[in-house]
């Protein structure tokens, strides 16, 4: 299951994290051209000709860091958990979130409990939508593609899932239309599409 836009609101967050060393250095992009370094700020901000790469992102780091603490859940994210778990699913969280920031919010929303992995950026050497951080997650819950299912919002979260040739849900609430486009989307085929968190309990 992912964290960024799929569990936590934190969209919105890395939207303004992003977009404020992007101004700085002469850059004015949509929301969605934006978005598109979700998970991977590194290689768009390459691609978008920055110089000082290392420095934009740390000032994009820097920024986020001051805004993460404000984030809340997606309405049901909880409920949800807890019926995951109640039911006997195992979970895994896999974020392309450094681990502190993911851990900062696992605490302040006590979720630690629901969660047999933890698979942050620092754990893979590739990340999402390479199959590497699923794959972690299946050995260390002790299980297989064939037994999993992903949760995520993103490209990344739905190629991962194929790539590690695992069924996937998209979660795409109203929200999300300022970040990604569904029809975008739908073209990697996503197992199942939900706009509810709720309607996963029906799924699985």
């Amino acid at each position: 299951m992912d964290w960024d836009g799929n569990l936590a609101k934190t969209l919105d967050v890395w939207l303004e994290a992003c977009r404020v060393p992007l101004q700085k250095r002469g850059l004015i992009l949509t929301d969605n051209e934006i978005a598109t370094c979700f998970g991977m700020p590194i290689q768009r901000f390459q691609e978008w000709g920055i110089d000082d790469v290392n420095e934009a992102i740390g000032e994009m780091d820097e920024l986020a860091a001051k805004l993460l603490p404000e984030v809340e859940l997606y309405p049901h994210a909880i409920i949800v958990l807890e019926e995951l778990r109640n039911i006997g699913m195992k979970l895994a969280l896999i974020t392309t979130s450094l681990r502190k920031n993911a851990i900062n919010l696992l605490d302040k929303y006590n979720m630690h409990q629901f969660f047999d992995a933890v698979v942050t950026y620092e754990d893979t050497v590739k990340h999402k939508p390479h199959p590497e951080p699923l794959e972690k997650a299946l050995q260390q819950l002790r299980g297989n593609a064939a037994q999993a299912v992903m949760i995520g919002d993103s490209d990344k979260d739905i190629g991962a899932a194929h790539n590690a040739g695992v069924d996937s849900i998209l979660y795409f609430p109203p929200s999300h239309t300022k970040f990604y486009r569904l029809d975008d989307l739908k073209q990697l085929h996503p197992t199942y599409i939900v706009d509810d968190l709720r309607q996963i309990l029906e799924i699985v």
